[in-house]
């Protein structure tokens, strides 16, 4: 005999829990962890206090995680993937900074690992998309015939360099400022073996 509706549990369907965490990413890539009430979050989500609960037991710390790991695995699939296909190195490098382009609003949009990682909220995620985007520029490069050392340490400037722009960008509004930056780190990256 099937559970009638009110005795069954109370559960999202996956594609409802992915537009929560969505909303909830942009909230937080935006705002930080720190800056965005649960009166933001119900806002943004349209669910009650209740709801909201319901969905992440341990309240904000549960949908900074469900948001890192909502943003590594875009991470993962957008940018990490296409460095590691079979594809000549200037076109897997044409392929991530266009992404990061388009990720970023050319770079107007802030980077959600600059606004959480100073709560320390979803700090595993969130460090590991910068480390796995360098691990995977690097491997990238190592593939073209670069160096072990000289492929890190041209992927880690390449991130440095995009990150650091995301900052400036921000702060000045000057979208030339992260033109020139993916522009810098294409040329880093494509410097030859």
């Amino acid at each position: 005999m099937r559970d009638a509706p009110e005795d069954r549990p109370l559960r999202a369907a996956p594609a409802a829990r992915e537009a929560i965490v969505a909303a909830l990413f942009d909230l937080f890539r935006r705002a930080g962890y720190d800056g965005v009430s649960l009166a933001d979050i119900s806002a943004a989500t349209g669910l009650g206090k209740s709801s909201l609960y319901h969905h992440f037991p341990d309240g904000k710390p549960d949908m900074a995680e469900a948001v890192g790991a909502y943003a590594l695995a875009a991470m993962r699939e957008k940018m990490f993937a296409p460095l590691a296909a079979a594809s000549p190195l200037a076109a897997k490098v044409d392929a991530m900074l266009a992404t990061a382009d388009a990720m970023y609003e050319g770079g107007l949009t802030p980077c959600l690992v600059a606004n959480m990682l100073p709560s320390g909220a979803a700090a595993s995620p969130v460090r590991a998309i910068i480390a796995e985007w360098i691990d995977a520029l690097a491997a990238a490069l190592g593939a073209a015939g670069v160096s072990p050392a000289q492929a890190r340490a041209r992927a880690a400037g390449a991130v440095v360099t995009i990150e650091g722009a995301l900052i400036v960008t921000q702060a000045t509004g000057d979208r030339k400022v992260f033109r020139d930056a993916l522009a810098a780190a294409r040329r880093t990256l494509l410097s030859g073996p």
